[in-house]
């Protein structure tokens, strides 16, 4: 027993004595490092600018001590900038003067710059102040353009590089500047002709020299392929020059480029032209290639249907691919995982209102419609458009029933929401007994329950439209197949028609009283409450109004 405690106390010295030792190296080696950096010329200034850097940075300094800090820090940066700028630590500095600093040291600085923009884009740390000089020095922006000028082709394959090319194209450039910064991918000659005041587009240049479109599609598909493989496909001014060379390209090397960022589709169709050149592959894509396109997108598909962008390309897939059970199975039933979150939202609801409504301008803009219209004629499929359509529909429908049946009391309040739920119950096809039953029991509730259906503004139209759906005249607004809904909904509410008569739910009342299912039972129903409803007339209820005419 004796014998181990000493060796349990040995051990324990062991560990003291090593952690001293650790400890003292680690002290040693930090001394080292100090006396390293302590050689460095610029050590005293770098020094003395971070104590000064490390007030300045935080947002709660008024504007007098930001001026004063400022004036310190370029009395000692000034001159000494490009000496320090590929530093970690100096990087952050020099980003906080470009923000903190007024017109005249953000010049300041950035003329020490010059000359270095294209190294600086290049770097880890770098890129961050070129970025910052860009935001906070407008004027000097075509200062950067010339440094990047004939080095953009590489800088778009690199990847810190590629970032601050992209920022300057997408937030920063003008219309110049932008078509400046495209004509690098058109080949050094178009370059130098686009800075000579020649044409600034790519149409422009090719229709004054014509005899360059194969060299320009040339330079083109070898710098995209380029930045296909090292990863900087992502970004907006690589998919304006993919969208340019498919528009150009003849079939043969538009099959090649689409070889290449097919199963990239995902990462691209997040800016306008991007969804663009999504599309374009679809259209022209194999059966085979779509099914894998299809696969690409399933974990992202989601996200791709609440894109300002991506939706329509999920769009073009409904509108190519002649394999409906797949895109039934593979699509449909996975956005109806999500339909209380896609049903809502903006883009996301779209793409069911396609699949309910077709290109109805009540949901896409005439621009938009056009582009569908002009994709109908790059459109490589054999099933004839309103078979596909339809099928797509069908095999829709059950899920999309379904989903009003489960969750009519949420989606039915919800602004965009009711707008598909109404497209599901006019349009959808099959059996819509248990979604028709799930909104009759919210009509029937208890009329002083809170927030009743027929109180809900979207809850009221959907009803409203419901009743009307067999008997309109407008396409749009009739049911495909008859719901025989007001018949119902009148059985249900028929012992408080005269409260709804002259509170929230007149306008249902009204739409009851106008359709010949249900017209003449109405009137027998509302003339004892007469007296009451030209009351609420009186008190300027719309809907009692219209039936005081109708009575």
């Amino acid at each position: 027993m004796a014998g181990l405690k000493r060796k349990a106390t040995s051990q324990a010295d062991g560990d003291d004595t090593n952690k001293k030792s650790k400890s003292g190296s680690h002290q040693q080696q930090k001394a080292l490092k100090l006396e390293r950096k302590a050689q460095d010329p610029k050590f005293d200034m770098m020094t003395k600018t971070k104590k000064i850097w490390e007030t300045l940075r935080r947002g709660d300094i008024s504007k007098e001590e930001t001026k004063d800090l400022m004036s310190q820090i370029m009395a000692l940066i000034a001159g000494h900038v490009k000496e320090v700028i590929f530093k970690h630590d100096a990087s952050r500095i020099i980003q906080t003067c470009l923000k903190k600093g007024n017109s005249e040291q953000r010049n300041q600085i950035v003329s020490e710059l010059n000359g270095h923009f294209e190294e600086l884009a290049k770097s880890m740390y770098g890129k961050f102040i070129v970025l910052k000089a860009l935001e906070y020095c407008p004027k000097q922006r075509d200062q950067v353009l010339s440094e990047f000028r004939t080095h953009v082709r590489k800088l778009i394959r690199h990847k810190d590089a590629s970032t601050v090319v992209e920022t300057f194209y997408a937030q920063y450039s003008n219309a110049t500047q932008r078509n400046e910064l495209l004509a690098e991918f058109y080949g050094p000659e178009m370059t130098l002709f686009n800075r000579g005041g020649g044409a600034k587009t790519l149409e422009g240049l090719l229709e004054s020299l014509p005899e360059k479109k194969d060299s320009v599609l040339k330079f083109m598909s070898e710098t995209l392929i380029g930045c296909t493989d090292k990863g900087t496909i992502v970004h907006s001014i690589v998919h304006k020059a993919l969208l340019q060379y498919l528009t150009y390209a003849d079939a043969k090397d538009r099959e090649n480029m689409m070889a290449h960022i097919r199963d990239n589709l995902q990462e691209i169709l997040h800016t306008r032209e991007g969804a663009k050149v999504a599309m374009i592959c679809i259209s022209y894509a194999s059966p085979k290639d779509r099914k894998a396109i299809v696969k690409n997108f399933k974990q992202y598909l989601v996200k791709i249907a609440q894109d300002e962008y991506g939706h329509l390309v999920l769009i073009r897939l409904l509108d190519v691919m002649d394999d409906t059970v797949l895109i039934n199975k593979a699509v449909i039933n996975e956005l109806c995982k999500n339909a209380t979150d896609l049903f809502a939202d903006k883009f996301g609801r779209r793409v069911f209102l396609y699949i309910l409504a077709g290109r109805n301008t009540k949901y896409f803009s005439p621009e938009t419609v056009r582009q569908m219209n002009e994709g109908d004629a790059i459109r490589q499929s054999k099933k004839d458009p309103e078979v596909r359509a339809k099928e797509i529909l069908n095999e829709a429908s059950p899920l999309l029933i379904d989903t009003v049946a489960k969750k009519a009391p949420v989606l039915m309040r919800e602004k965009l929401s009711s707008q598909v739920v109404q497209e599901i119950l006019l349009h959808a096809t099959g059996d819509k007994t248990a979604a028709i039953n799930a909104i009759l029991d919210l009509a029937s509730e208890n009329i002083e329950k809170e927030n009743h259906i027929m109180q809900d503004r979207f809850g009221n139209r959907v009803i409203k439209a419901m009743v009307k759906a067999d008997s309109a005249e407008e396409t749009n607004d009739k049911a495909v197949e008859p719901l025989e809904f007001a018949p119902q909904l009148l059985e249900r509410i028929k012992p408080h028609v005269g409260f709804y008569a002259t509170n929230f739910g007149s306008f249902v009342i009204v739409a009851l009283t106008e359709v010949p299912s249900t017209s003449s039972k109405m009137k027998k129903l509302l003339k004892p409450h007469k007296k009451d409803i030209q009351q609420a007339a009186s008190e300027n209820n719309a809907g009692a109004k219209i039936l005081i005419e109708l009575l």
